[in-house]
Formats: C-alpha cells, sequence, structure tokens
C-alpha cells in the first residue's frame, strides 16, 4: 500500500479485520485503545487520510451521519501466512523464541491465517517422536487456552515452553511425552498459576 504511511496500513488492516469477524467497523475509540493513541484526533486525522485515499468508505444513515467504515477493495489482501516463532521443547522445557523468524504460507495444507488464529515452531528434541514428531520438524499451533486429553499441546510453565500432553488429575497437571524412554513431568497445583495452554497442534511439517 504504497500510498499510505505504515500506522494508516495498520489502522486499515485493523479495520479489515473487524469486519471479518463482526461485520462492522470498529469505532473510534476501539481504535484508539487498540493502537495506544493519546486522542481521538489521532484517530479522526489517520481515519480521514483512509477515506481521501479510497480505502474506505462511510456509510450515511438517515440523518446524513456516517455510522461506519466500509474497507474497500482498493487495498491488498490480508497477511494469511502463518508466523515461524523460534524453537520449543520436544524434551524438557526450553525457552520460546517470540521474534517472528519468516512467514509461511500454509494455504497448499488448508490452513489460512487471516484471523491470526495460528503459529508455528520448530520442534527441538525427541519427546514426541511416538507422536510421529521429530527434532527439526515444525509445528503449526492453533491458538486455544485449553486442550483435550488427547491434544498434543505448546504449553508456557515457569516462562519456558514445551510440547506434550497435558493430562489433569486430582493432584494437578502432567505433561506427559509421547516417548516410552522419558517420564511425566509433574505441574503441582502450586505452579499451575505459571503454567498456560498456548494452543494445540494441527499440522506437523517435516523438512528433509
Amino acid at each position: 500500500m504504497d500510498d499510505l504511511t505504515k500506522k494508516q496500513e495498520n489502522i486499515l488492516l485493523f479495520i479489515r479485520k473487524y469486519w471479518t469477524k463482526y461485520s462492522l467497523s470498529p469505532t473510534y475509540k476501539e481504535i484508539q485503545a487498540h493502537f495506544g493513541f493519546d486522542s481521538l484526533n489521532s484517530v479522526q486525522n489517520h481515519v480521514k487520510a483512509l477515506l481521501k485515499k479510497g480505502h474506505v468508505r462511510g456509510i450515511i444513515d438517515k440523518h446524513g451521519r456516517k455510522r461506519m467504515l466500509v474497507p474497500t477493495r482498493k487495498q491488498h489482501p490480508v497477511d494469511a501466512s502463518v508466523p515461524l516463532l523460534g524453537t520449543i521443547a520436544a524434551g524438557a522445557p526450553i525457552e520460546a523464541i517470540e521474534n517472528v523468524e519468516t512467514k509461511l504460507d500454509l494455504s497448499s495444507l488448508g490452513i489460512n491465517n487471516s484471523g491470526e488464529e495460528f503459529f508455528a515452531l520448530r520442534v527441538r528434541g525427541e519427546s514426541m517422536i511416538e507422536a510421529h514428531i521429530m527434532s527439526n520438524d515444525i509445528v503449526v499451533i492453533k491458538k486455544q487456552p485449553s486442550v483435550n486429553a488427547n491434544d498434543i499441546a505448546a504449553v508456557i510453565w515457569n516462562n519456558e515452553a514445551t510440547l506434550k500432553y497435558v493430562h489433569k488429575t486430582p493432584k494437578g497437571i502432567v505433561l506427559v511425552p509421547a516417548n516410552s524412554t522419558m517420564k511425566p513431568l509433574p505441574v503441582d497445583s502450586a505452579a499451575t498459576s505459571q503454567f498456560s495452554v498456548l494452543g494445540k497442534v494441527v499440522q506437523v511439517i517435516r523438512r528433509c
């Protein structure tokens, strides 16, 4: 979008994604909160630029007031690629890298990330080999806060990331490997505040 500043481009993408999800545009206050603008005047100036350049149009109600901003077809499509965020352990937990290394076009696998539901991680370790996940594979994760016992999950524990089955027991959470030579890792009830599920594995990509 050569005619837009980076901030205007980001606001336009936010409006488009909001439309996709809710079938209406965000309010100026929602745009302000999302981008952390100090005042609504900054939002108004950016929106005026989008209107002037033809990237959005305003819907006028019967009283002559603009009620919603509708994205036009002038803009480029939303990026549907999946960000590769770094490495996750299939073994002892390791710190996850959260910088985007690259983006993966997985449309051939039926994965469209226009809603930003997915991210990818490179696997290190052999704790999930009996689930056919090897070291150096790439796993695609669908973001969700909980998983079933048969789902392979990416989890954060003590600020470190690992790939395991998540089983709940009366004593707390147990992280179970898919490797018969390795022992489960108990997360006792006192440590559950430092534990969270990032999402579940929906695709494994092997790079030879």
